[in-house]
């Protein structure tokens, strides 16, 4: 494990905040998000969520450090339940109680319309058991408001890659975090 030195993308009026569990080895090194495989921003734009196809290389600077590329120029941020650690194997990050308490007050502080958890371990160490919300199975979708205080509807859709569950049902999560972020917004 190594420092991780990426920085959220983080600010007021998110209408989505990703939440991973860390910040991979490669991507620390290049200094962008998701820059290891192109999985995530093709889900993101068979999702419907951007409108074009970017490059992995530098994405993460298009879609959460602006919104020209993003549906309707919704804002979008990033950040990490264990932000401090570069680690490419999930299995050697272990969150803290510190780490889950961090988030909940990124997640009060900055209020975004929506939080969409992004890994097993976040869903089971922040959501499960910090937050005490039942125990949903991996990409399950909508699982509604958690946190007391807050109004962020959470949702959860699986990692992009690496797992057993579809690119098509990580898609189709996708379009219903669309949809339900154009009903809020009604």
């Amino acid at each position: 494990m190594e420092k991780a030195t990426l920085k959220p993308f983080l600010r007021e009026n998110l209408d989505i905040l990703f939440v991973g569990l860390n910040p991979a080895r490669i991507s620390n090194m290049k200094g962008h998000y998701f820059s290891v495989k192109q999985s995530f921003w093709k889900q993101l734009y068979q999702g419907g969520l951007i409108s074009e196809d970017v490059n992995k290389d530098y994405a993460d600077d298009l879609i959460f450090g602006s919104n020209q590329f993003n549906f309707n120029q919704w804002n979008y941020g990033i950040t990490d339940l264990v932000t401090h650690i570069a680690e490419s194997n999930s299995t050697k990050v272990e969150p803290t109680i510190a780490d889950c308490k961090a988030l909940q007050d990124v997640i009060l502080q900055y209020k975004p319309l929506t939080v969409v958890i992004l890994h097993s371990k976040v869903l089971k160490e922040f959501v499960s058991s910090f937050i005490g919300a039942r125990r949903y199975p991996s990409n399950s979708g909508k699982m509604g408001r958690l946190l007391k205080g807050c109004n962020s509807v959470f949702y959860n859709i699986a990692f992009p890659h690496g797992n057993g569950i579809s690119d098509v049902d990580k898609i189709k999560r996708y379009q219903e975090l669309k949809n339900d972020i154009l009903e809020m917004k009604k």
